[in-house]
């Protein structure tokens, strides 16, 4: 019934022009997520209480790389650790163009994962879809030549939030992959995640 109700939302979401901003494009793709896993046709609990998880990414769209654990305090709720590091940079356009930055960036902090597959009353235990948030320490440092080549290396922490959409397709019954989208380390990230 809920699913019904998720896959009669999209068709009347996607039935009226979009202007993209961040927030649509994220909301676009969780619904879009949800209307590819309303198809799915009977375990509903793909993550337990009791459960670990370790969770090893790359970051698509930069350089960089992540890791997160998570452990089940109850059925389909898992706390646990997040840390990414992260190189942005130009690239070669930006070589080609003559414009030149890089930087360095550390994320870590606690995140919190709720697995949506029986809110929707998903019947295919081979994927498991959810969402993950948390508060994350944030360390940035810039190379000597970033500003302009002034020969000044500088360094900054903040606190930033950690909003994520993920999907996860099991291979195995310890192994699967995964892929998120959303803030926090590398905005499109995908991976293994091992289940102990």
């Amino acid at each position: 019934m809920q699913a019904n109700f998720f896959c009669v939302f999209f068709e009347a979401f996607y039935n009226h022009k979009l202007q993209f901003t961040m927030k649509k494009v994220l909301l676009s793709s969780l619904l879009a997520l949800t209307a590819f896993f309303c198809a799915s046709t009977s375990s509903l609990a793909q993550f337990s209480k009791g459960d670990k998880k370790v969770n090893i990414g790359v970051g698509l769209g930069s350089i960089g790389a992540n890791a997160s654990v998570e452990y089940g305090i109850m059925d389909d709720l898992g706390v646990g650790l997040f840390a990414s590091y992260e190189r942005p940079n130009t690239g070669l356009v930006g070589a080609a163009l003559g414009v030149r930055y890089s930087y360095n960036e550390i994320n870590i902090g606690p995140r919190a994962a709720y697995h949506l597959n029986r809110v929707l009353n998903m019947k295919d235990d081979k994927f498991d879809l959810y969402v993950a948030g948390g508060v994350l320490y944030r360390h940035v440092t810039y190379p000597y030549d970033y500003w302009y080549g002034s020969g000044v290396d500088s360094s900054y922490g903040s606190i930033r939030l950690l909003a994520r959409v993920g999907a996860g397709f099991q291979f195995t019954n310890n192994l699967s992959g995964f892929a998120e989208l959303g803030s926090g380390g590398s905005w499109l990230q995908a991976g293994i995640s091992f289940k102990f």
